[in-house]
């Protein structure tokens, strides 16, 4: 094989799972998308498809805003829902002070961000602030299928 050809067919296996589409085909499976605008005001799409969830939500912004040249979209504003339920990480996690009191955190969408919100909490709240600790053991995806 001429190595073009072999470099080439190389390149096509690379290049293509980059374009690859993910469409949810179930009654309850579908892509939410979220666009916002300057005035924090949001438009919301959704579709089987990512990419149509997210065009709908940004041009339902570009319509009905006041400043749609401010209307601002991205992919990570986009969720899967399988079966009518979000498969977004839910990460919550729990900071314990000297007396071992725990404090936890809110959801995040990353584990490190809910271990830093916990331990933020802890030094907000501890009677001991300076003895708030944080391990990343005791972080749960509440999201995780079992």
């Amino acid at each position: 094989m001429h190595p073009f050809i072999r470099i080439a067919v190389f390149a096509l296996l690379l290049v293509r799972p980059a374009f690859a589409v993910v469409v949810l085909h179930g009654e309850n499976d579908y892509w939410r998308c979220v666009v916002s605008d300057a005035e924090q005001k949001h438009w919301a799409a959704q579709s089987a498809y990512r990419r149509t969830a997210i065009n709908k939500a940004y041009d339902a912004c570009k319509k009905m805003s006041d400043k749609p040249s401010s209307c601002k979209a991205a992919v990570e504003n986009c969720e899967a829902f399988i079966n009518g339920l979000t498969t977004r990480p839910m990460w919550q996690c729990m900071a314990l002070d000297f007396y071992a009191n725990p404090f936890t955190s809110n959801i995040y969408k990353r584990k490190y961000d809910a271990a830093l919100a916990a331990q933020a909490y802890c030094k907000d709240n501890s009677d001991y602030p300076d003895s708030c600790y944080i391990n990343l053991i005791t972080c749960e995806n509440l999201n995780k299928r079992i």
